[in-house]
C-alpha cells in the first residue's frame, strides 16, 4: 500500500507557521519533493497562514503531514478524552484539506509512557479521521535493544513477548493500527564508513518488520552535517537514496531543509540560515528529481522481494549467490571490484533487478550475467525498457558461449534497473 500517488520523498521542516510564505512551496517542488512536513503549528499561530501553504501544496501536487502540536501524543494515554478533543479541533482546522495525508503524532518514543501515549494518540487519530494516515517516527535500531523495546510497549512485560524487533513491530501494529513504520538513521554519514554496517542493519530490520506486519517502511536520511556526521555530497545523497530504495523502503524523508538559527555545528542545510539555497539544495534537487523522473513510477508499483549484497555484505544482508539467489542471474560483477546492492522486485508477475553501486566514493563498471537464452532489458531515462543488446553505446554488452553479459558504468550510489 502506497500512501501517495507519487513516490513519497519529503522532509522534516521545523519552521514555525507564519515564518514561510506560500512561495516557499516552489522551493519544495524544485527540490523534487512530493511530500512535506508542514511548519509547526502552536496555539497563537495564524491558521490562515497554514491553509495558504496547504493550498499552494495542492497546486504543486505535494502531500502534507501536518505538524500541529494538538496532534502530538503527550497525555493521550492518561487523558484520552482530552486528547481526542484537542485533536478534533486540529482535524477540523486542517484535516479536510485535500493536500493533507495526515497529522504527525510525534518523534522517537522510547519510554513506557511515550509508547503508551503514541499508541493511544494513533488510535484516536484513526477514530476521528480514518481517511487519513497518522505519521509516527521511531528511533533507529541499535544492537541488543530488543529486550528493552518489547517491554516498553503497554503490557509487553506481562505478555513475555519474544525479544525480537519483529515481535515489537507486530505488537505495535496490533495495538495502534500503525500504517507506516518510519525511523531515522544518520550514522552512515560518520567518518570512514564506520556507521555503514549499522545503517544497513536498520534498513534490513525495518524492512523485514514492515513485511511481517503488512505495512510500508519509510526511512529518514541525512542532508545536514552535524555532530560527527559529514555534510553530505551529491554522491552521498544519491548513495543514501538509492541504497534505501533498493533495500525496500517505500518512502523517504530528508533531515532537514531549513537551517533556521544555527545551533551546535549544524551546517550547509539545503536552505541556510540566511534563507538562501546552498550547494546542498542543488545536489538534493538533482538527486531527487532524477530518481522521480526515471524510477519513481516503477517503484510506486513494484513489490520488494529481496535484497542481496554483492561483494562485502553489510548489516546482516545475505550475500548474492550466483545462479541461486535469483535463478535468472548467473552473476553480478564489477571490473573494479566494487560492492553492490542488488534489490529484487516484482511488477505484474515479472522480475526486476535494482542494482546500486555500493561505493559512496568510486565509480565502476558493473556487469549483469544472464543465461544464453536470457534477455536483459535496461530502464531508460524516461522509464521505458530497452534490450541492452540493442542499446549499449554508453555501457557494455557481450555474449560468450555460455552467457550474455550486459552492464553499466555506475557513479557512487548510482542505480540502474534491469528487467530480468
Amino acid at each position: 500500500m502506497m500512501i501517495t500517488t507519487k513516490y513519497p520523498i519529503g522532509f522534516w521542516n521545523y519552521t514555525k507557521t507564519g515564518d514561510l510564505t506560500p512561495d516557499a512551496v516552489r522551493d519544495w517542488a524544485e527540490l523534487g519533493m512530493t511530500m512535506a512536513n508542514s511548519p509547526e503549528y502552536w496555539e497563537g499561530c495564524d491558521k490562515n497562514a497554514m491553509l495558504a501553504l496547504l493550498d499552494e501544496c495542492e497546486k504543486y501536487g505535494i502531500r502534507v503531514i501536518v505538524c500541529d502540536h494538538r496532534a502530538r501524543w503527550g497525555g493521550a494515554s492518561s487523558d484520552p478524552a482530552a486528547y481526542e478533543e484537542q485533536f478534533r479541533a486540529a482535524y477540523e482546522d486542517f484535516g479536510h484539506h485535500p493536500a493533507v495525508i495526515g497529522f504527525h503524532v510525534g518523534d522517537e518514543p522510547w519510554s513506557e509512557e511515550t509508547f503508551a501515549d503514541c499508541i493511544m494518540a494513533h488510535k484516536i487519530q484513526l477514530k476521528v479521521a480514518p481517511e487519513l494516515t497518522p505519521h509516527l517516527n521511531f528511533l533507529p535500531y541499535w544492537d541488543n535493544q530488543e529486550a528493552d523495546l518489547v517491554k516498553r510497549i503497554p503490557g509487553g512485560a506481562e505478555k513475555n513477548l519474544p525479544a525480537s524487533f519483529t515481535a515489537w513491530a507486530e505488537e505495535m501494529v496490533r495495538q495502534s493500527d500503525l500504517r507506516i513504520l518510519c525511523y531515522d538513521c544518520y550514522c552512515q554519514m560518520n567518518p570512514n564508513g564506520e556507521g555503514v554496517d549499522q545503517y544497513f542493519k536498520n534498513l534490513r530490520k525495518f524492512s523485514e518488520a514492515a513485511d511481517a506486519t503488512g505495512i510500508v517502511p519509510w526511512t529518514t536520511l541525512l542532508s545536514v552535517g552535524h555532530f560527527r556526521y559529514r555534510c553530505p555530497s551529491e554522491d552521498d545523497l544519491r548513495w543514501q537514496l538509492n541504497t534505501a530504495i533498493a533495500s525496500g523502503m517505500k518512502g523517504i524523508l530528508w533531515f532537514f531543509v531549513y537551517m533556521r538559527k544555527p545551533v551546535s555545528n549544524y551546517r550547509l542545510a539545503p536552505i541556510d540560515e540566511f534563507g538562501e539555497r546552498t550547494e546542498t539544495y542543488t545536489w538534493m534537487s538533482r538527486v531527487n528529481r532524477h530518481f522521480q523522473h526515471q524510477f519513481g513510477n516503477f517503484f510506486m508499483d513494484a513489490e520488494h522481494i529481496a535484497t542481496y549484497h554483492v561483494g562485502r555484505t553489510w548489516g546482516g544482508y545475505e550475500a548474492f549467490v550466483p545462479g541461486e539467489s535469483e535463478p535468472a542471474l548467473l552473476n553480478i560483477t564489477c571490473d573494479q571490484g566494487l560492492d553492490a546492492v542488488a534489490g529484487i522486485f516484482e511488477r505484474d508477475g515479472e522480475r526486476y533487478l535494482a542494482l546500486v553501486n555500493n561505493s559512496w566514493t568510486d565509480s565502476g563498471l558493473f556487469k549483469v550475467h544472464v543465461k544464453k537464452d536470457g534477455r536483459l532489458d535496461r530502464m531508460t531515462w524516461d522509464g521505458d525498457f530497452v534490450a541492452v543488446k540493442a542499446a549499449h553505446w554508453d555501457a557494455f554488452y557481450t555474449e560468450t558461449e555460455t552467457e550474455n553479459i550486459g552492464g553499466d558504468w555506475l557513479a557512487p550510489g548510482q542505480m540502474k534497473v534491469y528487467h530480468i
